[in-house]
């Protein structure tokens, strides 16, 4: 069967995207708590997306439709260094990104699977426990971003007639937004705030522009480019006997 392994990456997202619309629908029409009293709300100053899937009912059918994102991305993640690992031993690809890649996969499997961990633990039982796995998420994002990187810039496939530079601004960016996300989150999560966003209107602005930004760089921007490399990056052939 000859395939592109974007399309397990298309699949993903459009699964966690849909995920997410659900969840806020039922968040907005039939759960029953008020958006003020919940964690995130007395943490951030406001619900970021994590919200719409930690309510019931809200959170099990969040949970039940969690599989169409986990399954196809866990596929892709292992198509993914398949894919590096023949450009390699094919020439295509200098050897430091087959390394890298080497060494990201088994951190990239554990963090997709491990990120189910958000539905186990509630954000009001123990918000710290609840927000690891997404720090997780955050973390395999930026791993896959730059192992992609990597390898479209070996075979010629970047955007814009293959530019490392704006290639390299996005990651950079992306790079930037997950780390002050991460830290800034955390921060707050264990009690000892870099930011006060309950109480500083300017802080809490801030961070909901980095949520937001953070959103816009890891949903729609891999997504379109998912459907890019669909027609650039080489197709490969699987072969089951």
């Amino acid at each position: 069967m000859e395939f592109n392994p974007e399309i397990l990456r298309i699949i993903a997202y459009v699964s966690l995207i849909t995920l997410l619309v659900i969840g806020y629908v039922l968040t907005n029409t039939v759960v029953d708590v008020d958006p003020e009293t919940t964690v995130i709300y007395k943490i951030f100053g406001f619900n970021h997306a994590c919200n719409v899937i930690d309510h019931e009912p809200s959170r099990t059918i969040s949970a039940m439709l969690l599989p169409f994102w986990e399954v196809p991305f866990l596929l892709y993640v292992i198509f993914n260094f398949l894919r590096i690992q023949d450009a390699y031993r094919e020439n295509r690809a200098p050897r430091y990104t087959f390394l890298i890649a080497l060494y990201f996969l088994p951190l990239e499997i554990l963090l997709t699977v491990w990120f189910r961990i958000v539905f186990v633990w509630s954000p009001e039982v123990n918000f710290l426990n609840h927000y690891l796995p997404y720090v997780g998420f955050q973390i395999l994002l930026f791993l896959v971003a730059f192992e992609n990187f990597l390898y479209f810039y070996a075979m010629k496939a970047l955007p814009f007639r293959n530019n490392r530079s704006i290639a390299l601004g996005y990651l950079s960016l992306l790079l930037v937004v997950t780390f002050l996300y991460v830290v800034i989150g955390l921060s707050l999560g264990l009690g000892y705030p870099l930011l006060e966003p309950t109480t500083n209107p300017t802080h809490r602005a801030f961070i909901q522009t980095l949520a937001n930004l953070y959103t816009f760089l890891v949903l729609p921007v891999p997504l379109c480019l998912s459907f890019f490399e669909m027609k650039r990056s080489p197709k490969h052939t699987l072969t089951v006997s």
